[in-house]
């Protein structure tokens, strides 16, 4: 996520697993990550005629996992992203 106000930062945001995510720039500069889709209703959107709610057994929690992230806050005019260093290392 770039800044727009001219003040040349980029948030980079890399974690180690395929992830989905939005970033909302207007004032509250939010960053929104999603670990796991549960819902618990179907979802007609994706043509599932099931819900989507992975658990480690039939009667149990949902999937726990250890995800890593990192965040670099960085002048992308004077500085360098690290974001494919960090690529490499993660595969």
């Amino acid at each position: 996520m770039r800044d727009q106000t001219g003040k040349q930062t980029q948030v980079t945001i890399m974690n180690n697993r395929p992830q989905g995510g939005s970033a909302d720039l207007s004032d509250k500069a939010n960053i929104e990550i999603m670990q796991h889709r549960r819902t618990s209703t179907i979802d007609n959107t994706l043509d599932l005629d099931m819900t989507l709610d992975e658990k480690e057994f039939k009667d149990g929690p949902g999937i726990k996992i250890n995800a890593e992230y990192n965040m670099q806050i960085f002048n992308f005019t004077s500085g360098k992203s690290i974001q494919r260093e960090q690529q490499i290392k993660n595969d």
